[in-house]
């Protein structure tokens, strides 16, 4: 049965600073309020829709260190969207799906706001800091690069630093299925040796490629259909120092047919199953395939899809509601 749709959209009006502004803000921000348990699912639908970038605050994200937490089982999500036509109401659309078919998503409400230039550098360099990525990696922003001391965690290899800004490619390695995946390149690392040939489907800021290519794999490739993303994992590549272990384009992931030994596709569910093919055809024998943007309760879907084709599901590691699913393609 349809519930009846309680949720409401709101338009922060302009400040008087940005009335001066004679064209358009370059981007919109959209701000859903929503239940906790709702969190994942909506951020989900805003990646899905388009989203260059999504901060969430939950109670989690809001505890101080020493203090008593307030629980309030609510989470803020902050998406940001590049301005195109009729963008608030196809967004809008689909979270009044979820919201008509779900009890406890009921309360959900909409804000939308302009974000100009400034303000997006301004809020990225506030926030933005180093980070560790997987046990070695170092994600630095360039603002970051000049201060920025690397630090050995633990016994081990020596750290290595990537240098990575946020922008309007999806993908600064903050995610967990980001964290996923890297820790399966790491993982082959430490049983089998440096990757040989490794194909990052759906590359972004082509970050899992870089990685796995700053921790010894020999040869990276990412495919995006994104002509913004694959320029900025070109030059992610040229700044750090392997673009000539590096490619991007727009192929499909079966373009070469020759195949890799290791394919990681870090995508939605739903495209990791309408592409089940051509991913699948991009492994090589005896290759391995690692799968993430997959939530928990999509883990079945997505494992039956691929074994469909021939693949051998060989194990799935979550972190929170998120999983990586992987495959091997039996020689």
């Amino acid at each position: 049965m349809t519930t009846t749709m309680s949720m409401t959209t709101k338009v922060k009006p302009r400040t008087k600073a940005k009335a001066q502004h004679n064209e358009q803000s370059p981007w919109r921000t959209l701000t859903v309020d929503c239940a906790m348990a709702m969190a994942d699912t909506f951020a989900s639908v805003l990646l899905e829709q388009g989203a260059l970038g999504l901060e969430t605050e939950d109670d989690e994200t809001r505890a101080v260190p020493g203090k008593e937490a307030r629980l309030t089982g609510c989470a803020a999500l902050i998406a940001t969207f590049s301005r195109v036509p009729g963008l608030e109401a196809k967004v809008g659309a689909r979270i009044a799906q979820i919201v008509n078919h779900v009890a406890k998503a009921k309360d959900t409400t909409l804000t939308w706001a302009d974000l100009w230039p400034e303000d997006w550098n301004a809020i990225f360099m506030a926030h933005w800091k180093p980070f560790r990525l997987g046990r070695r990696v170092w994600i630095v922003p360039s603002w970051e690069r000049d201060r920025f001391v690397v630090q050995r965690v633990g016994p081990g290899r020596q750290p290595l630093v990537l240098h990575l800004d946020p922008g309007m490619a999806f993908g600064t390695g903050q995610h967990e299925t980001t964290q996923l995946c890297t820790e399966a390149v790491e993982r082959h690392l430490d049983d089998k040796g440096p990757i040989k040939r490794l194909l990052d489907v759906g590359t972004g800021t082509g970050i899992l490629a870089l990685v796995a290519l700053r921790l010894g794999a020999q040869h990276a490739k990412g495919t995006d259909i994104d002509p913004v993303a694959v320029k900025a994992a070109l030059d992610n590549a040229r700044d750090n120092g392997v673009a000539d272990r590096f490619d991007a384009n727009d192929d499909a992931p079966d373009h070469d047919g020759a195949g890799y030994d290791v394919v990681v596709a870090n995508i939605l569910a739903g495209t990791l199953i309408e592409l089940v093919r051509p991913i699948a055809g991009a492994v090589a024998p005896g290759g391995e395939l690692w799968l993430s943007g997959v939530l928990a309760e999509q883990e079945r879907a997505v494992v039956d899809a691929y074994v469909a084709v021939g693949l051998e599901h060989r194990g799935t590691a979550r972190k929170n509601d998120w999983v990586r699913v992987d495959f091997l393609k039996r020689i």
